[in-house]
């Protein structure tokens, strides 16, 4: 593999649910701190990029969680993003609009989807995302075709299924990897009763998904950004090569600092740099 010789400073971000504004004044506020602009910023699902009403209608949620957000006043130029930004999608993202190019695309200067499965190369890093997240009734089935948008239900459309997880596979290694839900097994022993009953896991056995895991057995990246339970927590894998991989899951913009990490690589080495509040 690569070594990465030149130093990197990149920032990690959890769920955004539309609001952009509130994620940038953050960085802002970070790399002010850091007196150094980000090189770029990896973001791990729930981005919500509606540009309007159809887009909207388009995202599987409640209705009271059905609110058009900032990205309108980036999508018609009010505003912008200072840094490169690179996300993948979660389980609530306007895929009317993001699957019309399933590859990924530049959605607007310095916003860019790396697709239902992605892989670019930042500054040297190899970073690999997969969009979505688990369901074992979808897992074997293919996504409906955006034609079918209004006579099947938008959460067919928020999965990605085993076609998805082979792709990814397909790619070989990864410096970082970028999930929506938690890899399983992640959770130590000793945090296990905090989980207990919570968000999205009714014990710490029921947290994260398999595939998730599967790509970080098989690509060995040495470090995963996840969202989705809205909650920041750092875990650990071994490999049985020897290599380790740090699983940073962080929580969501609306709850403040933990939703960001700010990560520093140079050769093959890297740390995550402490944030202020």
């Amino acid at each position: 593999m690569p070594t990465h010789a030149q130093e990197v400073i990149f920032a990690a971000v959890g769920d955004v649910h539309g609001h952009m504004n509130r994620m940038v004044d953050q960085l802002r506020h970070q790399s002010e701190v850091l007196r150094r602009p980000f090189d770029f910023i990896l973001q791990v699902g729930d981005f919500e990029p509606h540009r309007d009403a159809a887009d909207l209608a388009t995202m599987s949620a409640p209705a009271k969680y059905r609110q058009l957000g900032d990205f309108a006043a980036y999508h018609q130029a009010r505003r912008g993003f200072p840094w490169p930004l690179y996300f993948i999608g979660g389980n609530h993202e306007p895929y009317g609009y993001l699957d019309t190019q399933p590859e990924g695309f530049e959605l607007i200067r310095h916003c860019h989807y790396l697709g239902r499965v992605g892989v670019v190369d930042l500054h040297g890093l190899r970073v690999v995302g997969l969009s979505g997240i688990y369901q074992a009734e979808s897992f074997r089935a293919a996504r409906p075709p955006l034609s079918a948008l209004g006579s099947v239900s938008t959460r067919a459309f928020t999965y990605f299924n085993e076609r998805d997880i082979e792709q990814a596979l397909e790619l070989g290694h990864a410096d970082v990897l970028l999930v929506h839900d938690w890899p399983s097994g992640i959770i130590a022993p000793d945090d296990a009763a905090s989980f207990q009953g919570k968000r999205r896991s009714p014990d710490a056995d029921t947290v994260g998904n398999e595939y998730a895991r599967l790509l970080v057995d098989a690509l060995q990246p040495k470090l995963v950004l996840c969202g989705h339970m809205h909650r920041s927590y750092r875990g650990s894998i071994h490999h049985a090569s020897g290599r380790a991989t740090t699983v940073r899951c962080l929580a969501s913009v609306e709850q403040g600092v933990d939703a960001f990490g700010v990560f520093h690589f140079q050769g093959d080495t890297y740390s995550e740099m402490l944030l202020t509040k």
